[in-house]
């Protein structure tokens, strides 16, 4: 083997191991996370797996892959929180810092080193930020590349699943919000970017994402049989410095009854 052989063995290894992540993590349930009037509100749906954490006062986690690489990563945002925390402050505890100097490298490192094994995991935060309760959104791959969002943020197993989602998002003005409203786009959302995770041929390329065969209100009914939904929310009401709260059955009646079938 020539020296020079090495940065396009390399290169290949890359190419397999992003091939490898992105046929693991297509079919997984989708996370959407979208703001409201009193904070940020945060859905998915699964069968007994956990998906939605609290990693701080003021900060939430959800997330789509292995849960034992889900684990790791909620540990170590929890972990590096903390430290910020008791070294510092609670004001000094924020998602950018998780995101930039933790979770962020961390993800990278374990897809670049081939070596070692990559973090089959992709990852959707949210912070509840200041008085004024903004609300921001990271979204972290599972090659340590993120983005930031402000209002709302979607998680699916391959990017055409993002953007079928964001189509269903784009529109809302979160401030005004109900969190019963909130949840229901979230919950449309969750449908198409489901959807999506089902379409064998589907693509980005234009024309591809139209949703013609798209029936959100079948789809739930259909995927409800199977899954149990999970949700919280980040709420700038809620007394105390933990803003992080489950909602429970009571919480998510109504957003769900259109969709269930009722017995005799």
């Amino acid at each position: 083997m020539m020296l020079s052989d090495e940065p396009y063995r390399w290169t290949e290894a890359i190419a397999n191991r992003r091939d490898y992540i992105e046929d693991q993590l297509r079919r997984g349930s989708p996370v959407v996370g979208v703001g409201y009037e009193d904070g940020v509100a945060l859905l998915t749906m699964g069968q007994g797996q956990q998906k939605l954490f609290e990693v701080y006062d003021r900060i939430a986690l959800g997330s789509i892959g292995h849960s034992t690489d889900i684990e790791n990563l909620r540990n170590a945002a929890i972990e590096m929180a903390h430290t910020l925390g008791f070294n510092y402050s609670d004001e000094d505890v924020t998602l950018r810092q998780i995101v930039h100097f933790g979770l962020g490298p961390a993800m990278k490192a374990g897809f670049d080193e081939v070596i070692r094994s990559p973090y089959l995991a992709r990852v959707l935060l949210t912070e509840l930020d200041g008085m004024e309760g903004t609300r921001t959104f990271y979204t972290v791959d599972y090659d340590g590349a993120f983005q930031k969002r402000d209002g709302w943020a979607v998680l699916g197993g391959f990017p055409e699943a993002d953007r079928v989602m964001e189509q269903h998002l784009s529109d809302l003005e979160v401030e005004t919000l109900s969190l019963q409203d909130a949840l229901s786009a979230a919950l449309k959302a969750w449908a198409a970017g489901r959807w999506a995770s089902a379409q064998e041929t589907l693509t980005s390329e234009e024309g591809d994402l139209e949703e013609a065969d798209l029936d959100v209100a079948e789809v739930l009914k259909t995927e409800l049989e199977i899954f149990e939904i999970e949700a919280a929310v980040l709420e700038q009401s809620q007394k105390g410095k933990n803003k992080y709260r489950v909602l429970g059955v009571e919480d998510l009646a109504s957003v769900l009854d259109p969709y269930q079938e009722k017995g005799d």
